[in-house]
Parts: structure tokens; sequence; C-alpha cells
């Protein structure tokens, strides 16, 4: 499962290294100048690098062609294993235990009904069949670690909402969202392409438990090999769990089972996080500042995946329609699932909020559903549903990452509860 632009791609062996670097030079200048902008009108950062990234993406001449496709997977990958693991560091584990029953449904009932609603929705207005509506529904339904997790980490840092775990609730059920929305998205895919060489329904259905039992013991394992190494200089421990966390997320991708790999990542950081216990300070410290450049670069490249080229003009109205029916549900659902006890209106209402963003998903697997029937000549409606599927992934990531950002950073400190100490 590729994470490509959703558009034909430029073929690699027409571009030199240098024109990559260029052209990565060039998107990371933009996202930072986008960032800077951002920032000074008192907006995330990460909005002006995600628009940033979008401009140039979609500047005529194509500036980004001479950016390789494996290049943009792997950068991608990297900045989100940091991110990752900076977020399972920040992870409160005995707040997860006490917020188990909300964290449970919070991982599974809003990307459900999301897609469900889809569905139905889908084929009400676009007229697409079920199963095409449930492929639909589970790539729209996925909440993107991207933009939520360094979006709640921000919070977290300034204290917000951490005396009731509501970063560390929120953090935690992001990777088991993903997991889900891919899954469900394979088993889809199953049906549809049944005799044209996609998985069987048999390896889908058993892809879920599979991929969280890898994602988990994996995480647990690495994770205790770097909490062994308490005593160890502050740089070996940032190595080898960068490493680690590496090897599993772009393993994770290698083999098809990307929410294992990323869930393997946070997994791994809370772990270790937990064996050091007073001398994560040091490993968390050199995680930001390698963030502080990976940080453009995830947002500028997904950003620049968001080709505008193609959106289907015919497909927009209804598109919008599906979406916003769709987050309404998921809203709903949302905030009825984050519903412990000492959450008040105004949290839930804020991890609402933050369930909204999508952006890497959509970016992953918009295009799969069209790219497969037009190599396994599929016909001209299964190219129809296909271009319906990516028009409304493309419209997924501009309406709600830049919204899900603004509102993650406007509700955050006015609804949640500031903790004077955090750490």
């Amino acid at each position: 499962m590729q994470l490509a632009r959703p558009v034909t791609s430029k073929r690699e062996e027409e571009v030199t290294p240098i024109d990559g670097v260029v052209a990565l030079g060039l998107l990371f200048g933009s996202a930072v100048l986008g960032g800077f902008l951002a920032k000074s009108l008192r907006m995330p950062p990460l909005l002006g690098m995600l628009l940033a990234g979008m401009a140039v993406g979609n500047m005529p001449g194509d500036p980004l062609q001479g950016l390789p496709d494996g290049w943009s997977l792997i950068l991608r990958l990297v900045a989100l294993t940091v991110i990752l693991l900076r977020a399972g560091l920040g992870l409160d584990l005995n707040a997860l235990v006490d917020l188990r029953g909300s964290l449970v449904r919070l991982a599974f009932l809003p990307n459900l009904s999301e897609a469900l609603t889809v569905a139905v929705v889908a084929r009400l207005v676009l007229g697409l069949p079920a199963v095409w509506g449930l492929l639909l529904g589970f790539v729209v339904a996925a909440v993107s670690p991207a933009v939520v997790v360094p979006s709640l980490l921000d919070l977290q840092d300034r204290g917000f909402g951490v005396e009731k775990g509501i970063p560390t609730m929120v953090l935690a059920a992001a990777t088991f969202d993903d997991v889900l929305s891919i899954t469900g998205f394979g088993v889809a895919l199953s049906l549809v392409f049944a005799d044209q060489g996609a998985a069987t329904l048999t390896e889908s259905l058993v892809r879920a438990p599979l991929e969280l039992a890898l994602g988990l013991g994996s995480g647990i394992l690495a994770g205790s090999l770097c909490a062994a190494a308490v005593r160890a200089p502050a740089w070996f421990r940032f190595a080898a769990l960068s490493g680690l966390g590496l090897v599993a997320v772009l393993g994770g991708w290698a083999i098809g089972f990307a929410g294992g790999g990323s869930l393997a990542a946070m997994t791994m950081g809370a772990v270790s996080a937990r064996g050091w216990r007073g001398s994560t300070f040091d490993v968390a410290l050199q995680l930001s500042r390698v963030w502080a450049v990976a940080q453009p670069i995830l947002f500028g490249l997904i950003g620049a995946a968001v080709a505008l080229k193609a959106v289907e003009p015919s497909y927009i109205e209804g598109g919008l329609i599906i979406l916003a029916i769709g987050l309404a549900v998921r809203f709903g659902v949302t905030y009825l699932s984050a519903s412990a006890r000492h959450f008040n209106p105004r949290e839930r209402l804020f991890v609402a909020l933050a369930w909204i963003p999508k952006a890497t998903v959509q970016a992953a697997i918009g295009a799969l559903a069209l790219d497969l029937a037009r190599q396994n000549n599929a016909g001209p409606q299964a190219e129809v549903y296909g271009t319906q599927i990516l028009t409304i992934a493309v419209l997924a990531i501009i309406t709600t990452a830049p919204v899900g950002a603004l509102a993650i950073a406007w509700s955050g400190p006015r609804w949640l509860n500031r903790q004077s100490d955090p750490s």
C-alpha cells in the first residue's frame, strides 16, 4: 500500500538525485515560510505548512516533478515515526488504564459510524453500490495522526487536559482508528476486486486482530529493549528508540501493516518512557529537535499530495454533502464515546473536534481503487466509482485538515483545564 500522490506519477528514471534535492529544498523552504506566516497570524504552524505544500504541489509546471515518489514516501514515514515516538514518550499509561472504557469506544465507534453513514449517503447521493460505498466510507473515516498527534502534543506540553488524561486518550485512540480504517478498506477492496488480484476476504478479515497483536507485541518488545538501557547515555537511548521506531513504521508499510507499524512505534515510546521513568527528558528533547526539521517536510509533502487536478468538478457538491453528514455523525458519536464520568461537556466537545482532521490515510489510499480498476480493466463504471472515491478523499483533506487543526488549537486552551506544572 503506497503513500503517494493521487495522480499519475512521474517516472523516477527521468529525474536525477539533484532534481530531487532541489524539489525537496523548494518544498521545505515553502513549508517553513508557510509555518512562519501562520504563526505570525496566530494560527497553527502546521496549517501554513500544509497550505504551502498544497500551493507548491499544484503550481503550473509541477515544480516538484523532480521529487521521486520513493523519496516522498520515506520522508513522510520518517517524520511520522518521530511524531509517534514523541507521542509514545508522552503517554500516561496510568491515565490510559483509568480511561480504558472511553479509549475503546473512541477507537472504534466514531470510525465505524462514519464509515457506515458515508456508505449509506453515498448510495443515496451518488448511487454508489453498497460495497463501493463501504470502500469510500473507510477511506474517509480515518483520522489523521499527522495532524492530531502534533496538535495534541502541543496542548499536552502546555499542560492543557493533562490532569484528566485527555491528550493521552486521544493520542492512543488515533492509532487504533487508523488500523480499523485500513482493515475495513482492505475488506471492502477484497469484495470489489475479488477476482482481480485483491486480498481474499478471509485474509482481510483476520488483518485487524493480527495487525493489533503484531503492533502491540513488537512495540512492547522493542520498548522493553530500550527500557533495559536506562543507564545508557541519552544519545544511545535516542538512537536505539529512533532506529527501532523506523524499523517498525517502515517495515509495517513494506508488508502492508501500516497501522500496526504506527501502533508499534507509539507503544515502544510509552514502554521505554515507563522503564526510563525520570530520565526521558533528554531523549524527548532530541526528538523535538528532529521534529523541528521533520514537521515542515511532513506537512509540506501531505499538502503536495493533494492534487487539485484529481478533483472531478461534477462530484464536488455530492462529495461535500457526504462529508458533511458523515462528519456530523462522527462528531455526535465521538461526543457520546468520550463519556468518562469526570469529563465535562466542553471537554467532550473538544475530543469530538479533535477527531475531525483527515489527511495521511486519505492521501495514501484515496487513489488505490481507481488504480486497481484501471490496472485490471474493470470497466468504465468501476473507473467512475474510483474517480468519485478519489475526489471525495481529496475533498476530505482540503476541508477537514485545516478546519480540524484550527479547531484543536482554538478550543484546547479554552475548554481544557490547564495543569500548572505538566512535568
